[in-house]
């Protein structure tokens, strides 16, 4: 009975690492699962469209219902982004602003007829009075997303000292052992008769003994070649 409860456990625990979330799917809150990069756009453009639309229909220009809509929206991109989409989010506030507020101006008739001077001064004041916002936006949104590269990183990821013990382990087996000669392995692993105490180092010759007669020279080279030596005769008998 407990070893089936056991092998349940088990089973339960392979479950939910099984439907963990991965590290670079996860949003910046808890371990659930982020936004994807073009869910994120949106939530920061929709939100600007409706606060510039709002604005633009006033006062003709953006104030702070665009302003607040815009960074809240901004901000909530990048937090809930997942962790491999954040260059989107980090950039996306100038853009944004670049996209709404001309085409909301062009769009409600907030450029009046008369010239280009009259269309640039239209179109440049909302922009000019929705800069500091976009700046401010874009800073915070960029400090964000460096903040989360630095702390959202791969739970598995070697070490320093992990990393220096592998390069060292590589570096020992591509240098090869020194060898030692064969000559002195072969004097090393054949073993040596002791020699007795006080043995001279040579077998002395007997006094009176003759010297050997060295060989004369061209001796072997008197045979001619093919000759051999006679055998002696064999007894049958």
């Amino acid at each position: 009975m407990s070893e089936l409860r056991d092998r349940s456990a088990a089973f339960d625990d392979d479950v939910e690492d099984y439907d963990a979330v991965p590290w670079n799917y996860r949003a910046i809150f808890g371990s659930f699962k982020g936004i994807p990069w073009w869910a994120a756009i949106l939530s920061a453009l929709v939100p600007a469209f409706i606060g510039a639309f709002i604005d633009i229909n006033s006062s003709k220009t953006v104030g702070w219902t665009f302003n607040a809509v815009f960074f809240i929206g901004a901000l909530a991109a990048i937090l809930l982004v997942q962790r491999r989409s954040l260059f989107a989010p980090m950039v996306q506030p100038p853009l944004i602003l670049a996209a709404t507020v001309p085409t909301l101006v062009l769009l409600t008739g907030g450029v009046s007829k008369g010239g280009l001077s009259a269309m640039a001064l239209g179109l440049g004041k909302p922009l000019i009075d929705s800069f500091p916002v976009m700046a401010i936006t874009t800073a915070v949104t960029v400090v964000l997303g460096i903040v989360r590269m630095a702390i959202q990183k791969d739970p598995n990821r070697p070490s320093k000292d992990e990393v220096r013990e592998a390069k060292a382990e590589v570096k020992s087996r591509s240098k090869p052992a020194p060898r030692k000669p064969a000559r002195e392995e072969s004097e090393e692993e054949r073993p040596r008769r002791p020699r007795p105490e006080g043995a001279p180092a040579r077998r002395p010759r007997p006094e009176g003994a003759p010297a050997r007669r060295p060989r004369p020279e061209g001796a072997r080279a008197e045979r001619p070649a093919g000759q051999r030596r006679p055998r002696p005769p064999r007894d049958d008998r």
